[in-house]
């Protein structure tokens, strides 16, 4: 006669999940789950930064940086640098670039959205039609508009001669009067689809009782515009123009393909005086002094700017 056993009872192996559910593992999950995306913005955005920073205050050339012999220099690159009078001329240049970029896009952006938020039938083909220009690539973009700014055989003079609006034939990439606004356009061209399609939506967001209650009020055209459809849609016009502002400063392709700063530094702005100074003449001091004032710039507009937006809003 044989006496039965009773079972084991079974033990479960602790799975992954479960040792992450409760205790020091449930606080410790959620910092592991964004560990390596914080571990690229380190490496990708935060080490270059400050790699660029830490060069602006050393005599840093190619040849140096290859057998690690740099000297620190404090700010003497940043006095080189504002000894330099192409550096005048590119601030200059830089703030006149910004200016009209950021004010056109805007500007043009507002408008576009307000005639595309009308409810007109295929008013669908017309926002697609729209966003050609901020689809296609900026190289094949800034390449297409060189061709068409040809003093020989482009578009633009093609046109304007027809018009009637000039005589003759006119290198407007190639004349220092005409180059920096020549590439403006087709900045604007680019960069105002974008500022479109943020103001757009933000339309789409604003009550229909608002605005008929605005239209019952007597408000109508410049009124409702100001008083009723920019309060409403504050934060994302000024997301856009930061937005805008931060992209045009760094909008390196369209000089650079274009006029490469020229003729005679008449387009240069700082960020492609900053590319001569690291790869024509080697000296990354230079070029990391001239990215730390950009940096440093764009930290400080952007801040005032969402101050000033933040003080309106607790107004």
């Amino acid at each position: 006669m044989t006496i039965a056993r009773a079972p084991r009872p079974l033990r479960l192996r602790p799975t992954w999940s479960s040792v992450f559910e409760t205790g020091l593992g449930a606080r410790v999950y959620p910092y592991l789950m964004v560990f390596p995306a914080v571990l690229l913005v380190l490496g990708v955005v935060v080490y270059p930064v400050l790699s660029g920073i830490s060069w602006s205050f050393y005599d840093v050339t190619l040849r140096k940086l290859n057998s690690g012999s740099f000297t620190f220099v404090g700010f003497k690159n940043f006095e080189r640098v504002f000894a330099d009078p192409v550096f005048v001329r590119a601030s200059i240049n830089t703030l006149v670039w910004v200016i009209l970029n950021v004010v056109a896009q805007l500007g043009l952006g507002l408008a576009l959205a307000l005639l595309l938020h009308r409810p007109v039938r295929g008013i669908g083909f017309f926002r697609s039609g729209i966003l050609v220009p901020w689809v296609v690539p900026s190289v094949v973009a800034v390449l297409t508009w060189r061709w068409m700014y040809d003093p020989s055989v482009g578009i633009v003079n093609e046109m304007l001669v027809r018009l009637g609006i000039i005589d003759s034939y006119r290198p407007w990439l190639g004349d220092t009067a005409t180059s920096l606004y020549a590439v403006t356009v087709e900045s604007i061209w680019k960069g105002t689809p974008f500022v479109m399609l943020l103001l757009l939506a933000a339309l789409q967001l604003v009550p229909r009782s608002i605005l008929e209650a605005a239209s019952m009020d007597g408000a109508s055209g410049w009124r409702k515009l100001w008083y009723v459809i920019l309060p409403q849609i504050r934060v994302s016009f000024a997301i856009a123009a930061v937005l805008t502002f931060i992209l045009t400063v760094n909008n390196f392709n369209a000089i650079w393909l274009m006029t490469e700063g020229g003729p005679l530094n008449s387009s240069e702005i700082l960020f492609t005086l900053a590319y001569k100074y690291g790869f024509q003449r080697f000296d990354l001091g230079l070029a990391s002094a001239v990215a730390t004032m950009l940096f440093v710039g764009l930290v400080i507009a952007t801040t005032l700017y969402l101050k000033l937006m933040q003080a309106r809003e607790a107004d």
